[in-house]
């Protein structure tokens, strides 16, 4: 703990003095005080130190001042990390072998079985079911930390030599006796601290994200310090290496003056990236005449007036079409539901008769299905464009790739889709929206792009037949909510419930009557996070069994998605989502299908399923799988909120809403509908956000929707890390020009001699 706390006051403590508290400073150290327990609340062992700091703290101009709290906060994981450290470095000292189970940032001791620490953790268990309760996936959150505050029970007082032997007694019935524990510990053990990999340490704190701050950089040492037997000089003297030897590149500081780094690697490919797009869209070879642009709207029109006599290309439709027939890269944002696969109609035609090729790619396989639903453009997922790219079995010259919700793409992606572009002599259209979802890793590049080389925008929005429903969409397209929540609440489509599970309940209880009062519209069902969508999934599937829609072989697997490693049972007649890309077998992630058999045999399980697109496919279990057999299949009846982005439901949504669904989130899921959009929410976990429970409050219908407003317009927007190193460069320059006019107006007059 001391180590812990010696690394705070170094980098979290600090106070602030000026004008309007404007001046940081650092401060000479905490008022500090340790106590060491060794017993949680639920009376199961557990060594903690609690750490008590003065909220006052010496300057180093002798006066005393109040502590900025928000830096502690902010240093919270690298803290936790370097106390991790020096606790495995003394477990390790004391003889036990410290091990890391797999994808975990924390170290466990080799030869303490988990069930063990899973009977001893009845505070944790306690703390767990209420955040289920409240789904709330975060311990170290705000709302975490408030959980276990109000589920803490009172103190009691301790017969300690009663509970020492209570301990010992469930332990060796565990099978946790002192020769076991022996067996673990070798205290002759010679313990040798190894080099911590900076190379591998680099590529994680990079792995998701273009920029980090100072202290996940800290963090990622001081976890990999676990395993190396590292000190906190150690972690301290790496990280400073990495700065001094450039492993790492400042980029300045965020609003919330945290310094901000990148790597050499990261900022060479966005660099690149930007090179490969300057120079496309340079290129003229695609620009196409005016002629030939207003002949292949007319003949979208002809087509399109078969099926609906009214249609007609708006203006800003049709500049848009002329907009992305320029160069060699082009780039259309509009906003959710304004019909941009409709000018992507014409923008095929145009190609196609100038002797062109086109050619559509999207992230997700079911956007992919729908955009060439929509436009007749073949398409298919980037990962197999890129992949049929590297195989040599696709070719670009003389053709337009147009990637659809290109919000989507990560930078390194959309690098080495350019520079096979660039290569081939071909082009390139993105269409998205940057107010959407962006990438799960290396988001920003399309709204940078856009800014940087300008777009084609289509602002009126024509999916939702009611007007109020388009004028809450925009308005969740700016975070304007209060007015998008009061809307539904009048018509009834915004619904509270106590508790997650009476959420969930009350969801598919409104979908189910819907389905059947609407046989003959759609209705999809969308959650935030994948183990939301497990939970609905399950429900919905209770529906369709006792609707006898599905068989009752019910055979349960282990199922991955990303990863999320979840169960699923599957029988006949159940709707699966394939999870990841399979060439030998042309599966592809995200499509979408009906098993129309199912049977155990020789340990192994087979699957023939309908896909939607028409296929029959045969496999078995151990040849779809990872290596820890887990299928790469799941049930299909709801969706995440990040896979449903290109979607139209011609009908209503229902969504489960949670409070880390910002405006991104927030305007996707709600702008999938034609109909209506159904939104569920659990009270509980609105009231924790929105403070009440702290003051013994009960949440009102006020405090709700006020607080729901406020979640659901948060901006979560990235940025790349080119961006902040050109605003660095910027300030810089501002600062020159400033001393430079100030050297200026000091300079005295000379005189002259005659």
């Amino acid at each position: 703990m001391k180590q812990a706390l010696r690394f705070i006051e170094k980098h979290a403590a600090i106070t602030r003095r000026g004008h309007g508290g404007q001046q940081l400073e650092s401060v000479v150290g905490l008022v500090a005080a340790l106590f060491e327990h060794s017993t949680s609340r639920a009376q199961d062992p557990q060594l903690h130190t609690h750490c008590l700091v003065a909220n006052i703290a010496p300057r180093h101009d002798g006066t005393w001042g109040t502590l900025e709290s928000r830096h502690l906060f902010l240093w919270q994981k690298a803290s936790g990390a370097v106390y991790r450290a020096a606790l495995a470095n003394h477990l390790r000292e004391m003889g036990f072998h410290i091990e890391q189970p797999d994808g975990k940032d924390h170290f466990e001791v080799k030869g303490v079985s988990r069930s063990i620490c899973r009977h001893f953790s009845k505070r944790a268990q306690a703390i767990e079911a209420v955040m289920e309760t409240l789904n709330v996936s975060n311990s170290s959150s705000k709302i975490g930390d408030a959980i276990a505050l109000n589920t803490r029970a009172h103190k009691q007082k301790i017969d300690r030599p009663a509970l020492f032997k209570e301990w010992h007694s469930m332990l060796n019935t565990l099978g946790f006796t002192s020769k076991h524990l022996a067996s673990i510990q070798d205290e002759n053990v010679e313990v040798v601290p190894m080099p911590l990999p900076l190379s591998s340490i680099v590529e994680r704190v990079v792995e998701k994200q273009a920029s980090f701050r100072l202290q996940d950089l800290y963090a990622a040492v001081a976890i990999e310090a676990q395993w190396q037997h590292s000190d906190l000089c150690e972690i301290e003297h790496t990280v400073q290496t990495m700065i001094e030897q450039q492993d790492v590149v400042y980029l300045g500081q965020d609003m919330n003056n945290n310094q901000l780094f990148s790597t050499p690697s990261m900022i060479a490919l966005e660099n690149k990236l930007i090179e490969y797009a300057d120079k496309l869209q340079q290129q003229s070879c695609y620009q196409l005449s005016e002629q030939s642009i207003l002949a292949a709207i007319d003949q979208q029109t002809v087509n399109q007036q078969v099926v609906n006599p009214d249609f007609s290309l708006s203006d800003e439709q049709a500049e848009a079409v002329f907009r992305v027939c320029q160069s060699s890269l082009d780039i259309l944002q509009g906003a959710a539901g304004t019909g941009k696969s409709m000018s992507m109609q014409a923008v095929k035609l145009a190609y196609e008769s100038a002797g062109f090729n086109i050619r559509g790619a999207t992230i997700a396989r079911k956007t992919a299905n729908q955009l060439e639903k929509d436009t007749g453009i073949a398409c298919s997922t980037l990962a197999k464009l890129l992949m049929e790219l590297e195989s040599g079995k696709a070719k670009l010259n003389n053709t337009v790739v147009l990637v659809d919700e290109a919000g989507q793409l990560s930078s390194p992606d959309l690098m080495q889709l350019m520079q096979a572009i660039d290569e081939a002599g071909g082009k390139l259209i993105l269409v998205g929206e940057q107010q959407q979802l962006d990438a799960i890793t290396h988001d920003g590049s399309l709204r940078y792009l856009s800014q940087r080389q300008g777009c084609a925008r289509i602002e009126t929005i024509r999916r939702q037949r009611q007007p109020w429903a388009r004028k809450a969409v925009s308005q969740l397209r700016v975070g304007d909510t209060v007015p998008v929540l009061e809307a539904h609440k009048q018509r009834g489509l915004l619904h509270f419930a106590d508790d997650v599970f009476q959420v969930r309940r009350q969801l598919v209880s409104q979908w189910q009557q819907y389905c059947k009062a609407n046989p003959d519209k759609e209705a999809m069902i969308l959650a935030p996070r994948w183990r939301d969508v497990q939970a609905l999934n399950e429900l919905v599937r209770e529906v369709h069994q006792t609707q006898g829609k599905l068989g009752q072989e019910n055979i349960e697997l282990d199922c991955v998605v990303g990863k999320n490693i979840m169960s699923f049972q599957f029988s006949m007649g159940e709707r699966v989502r394939f999870t990841r890309n399979d060439n030998q077998q042309d599966f592809t992630n995200g499509e979408l299908g009906t098993i129309e058999s199912i049977e155990q045999s020789n340990g192994d399980v087979h699957f023939t399923v309908r896909c939607d697109d028409g296929r029959t496919v045969s496999f078995n279990h151990a040849d779809y799988c990872d290596e820890e057999g887990n299928l790469f299949l799941v049930q299909a009846y709801a969706s995440t909120v990040y896979s449903s982005q290109g979607a139209t439901v011609d009908g209503d949504v229902f969504i489960y809403y949670t409070s880390f669904m910002g405006r991104s989130a927030s305007y996707v899921a709600g702008s999938r509908h034609k109909d209506n959009s159904h939104w569920f929410v659990n009270s509980g976990e609105i009231d924790m956000q929105s403070g009440v429970l702290d003051k013994g409050l009960e949440g009102t219908e006020k405090t709700r929707l006020a607080t729901l407003a406020r979640c659901m317009s948060i901006n979560k927007e990235k940025y790349l890390a080119v961006e902040y190193l050109a605003e660095q460069q910027a300030q810089a320059d501002r600062l020159l020009q400033q001393q430079q006019a100030q050297e200026v107006e000091v300079m005295p007059e000379l005189e002259v001699p005659w």
